[in-house]
């Protein structure tokens, strides 16, 4: 089977209940996975030798991650997910033999912390993580699970960009844009067509250690480059529609998305305000009620931070100032799974800019009818 999506079914569900006290509960569940293992004399040949903080930035993220999964019943983004961890670990040298290990640490800290009842129902879905371990790791090499879709065949432009970008060779990204982007049609094409891709295919080098987290980061921030130098050619567009906030959520630091979304709203005339990466849920709160923006864009790009995102989104909802303001998500964590917005309490969800701005625009036509 290389659909996991298609085990969710099997999944036992949580009960809300369940999914609060695991929440409640998760440091003290992350402080005994983390001494636990430590502890084990096997684990740093299991981790391939990598540093424990490694080691413990996964507990961590494992800790958010099913905290979402529990609250959201979001089973189908569990067995979708867990092929992605087995891939991204074990080709930085962890042994597909720590994950039973890790997995039966997390049973036993529910055991341990939890009360009987809420402890059976979390139990039961970690046995099926560690029943499913050897289907996980098949699923792992297949390529399966979490993921994005690409077009079979790179072109001149990607290939030419993405070496660029390998290169840290930022004058040669600069002169390609000159050459390249002369009007907004050209703008949106190598947005979409260029940068988007080869930006996945960065991610993807990433994930099998083909580059390093430095090599990641210099290939972000010289598309920031790119963005920046495109920005002030097309900045002089009249405003014709309402404001619009666009921003990554907390603990996102991953912008680029978003970014060229809002370069893309400015361009169809929307006043926009851009706050980039990692904003406090408090800051976005506050913003809001201060400017009333008809729509915020909210971009999640990493699936551990999709509770954070959802938290957001529930603190503006509930606020009477700001609860009836727009909200449209997107981002690659959503990928695949674009109905846990109707979860999140957000009004839509979009695929990519230029998704985005359509709908964007056709929430502002609706607003008059």
């Amino acid at each position: 089977m290389n659909d996991p999506g298609k085990s969710a079914d099997e999944i036992p569900a949580a009960s809300p209940d369940a999914a609060r006290a695991y929440e409640k509960a998760a440091d003290r569940l992350l402080d005994h996975v983390n001494r636990e293992l430590e502890k084990d004399p096997q684990i740093r040949e299991l981790i391939g030798g990598n540093p424990f903080e490694l080691m413990r930035n996964n507990h961590s993220n494992h800790a958010a991650f099913m905290t979402t999964v529990f609250k959201l019943n979001a089973y189908e983004l569990l067995a979708r997910t867990l092929p992605w961890v087995y891939r991204a670990y074990h080709a930085r040298g962890f042994s597909y033999d720590y994950f039973p290990l890790e997995l039966t640490a997390w049973k036993q800290a529910v055991e341990i912390t939890l009360d009987g009842t809420h402890s059976a129902e979390i139990v039961r879905i970690y046995d099926w993580m560690i029943d499913h371990h050897e289907n996980t790791i098949r699923l792992s090499e297949s390529g399966a699970g979490l993921a994005f879709s690409l077009p079979g065949e790179i072109t001149e432009m990607q290939e030419i960009l993405l070496s660029l970008l390998l290169h840290g060779d930022s004058r040669g990204c600069l002169q390609l844009v000159q050459r390249s982007v002369l009007t907004k049609d050209d703008l949106r094409h190598f947005s979409l067509d260029v940068v988007c891709p080869v930006m996945y295919r960065i991610g993807l080098l990433w994930e099998r250690n083909e580059i390093s987290v430095a090599e990641e980061h210099l290939a972000t921030a010289m598309v920031g480059r790119i963005s920046a130098a495109l920005y002030s050619r097309f900045a002089n567009v009249e405003v014709s529609r309402g404001k619009v906030l666009v921003t990554a959520g907390p603990n996102e630091f991953h912008e680029t998305g978003a970014r060229m979304l809002a370069d893309f709203l400015e361009l169809e005339g929307w006043d926009v305000t851009f706050l980039g990466a990692n904003t406090p849920g408090e800051e976005i709160l506050a913003f809001l009620r201060r400017h009333k923006p008809f729509l915020l864009a909210l971009s999640v790009a990493t699936v551990f931070n999709l509770d954070q995102a959802r938290q957001v989104i529930e603190m503006i909802r509930k606020d009477r100032d700001t609860k009836g303001i727009r909200i449209m998500v997107g981002g690659l964590a959503l990928n695949g799974m674009p109905s846990l917005w109707r979860d999140f309490g957000a009004d839509g969800y979009a695929a990519d800019a230029a998704q985005a701005v359509r709908m964007a625009d056709r929430w502002w036509q609706e607003r008059v009818l």
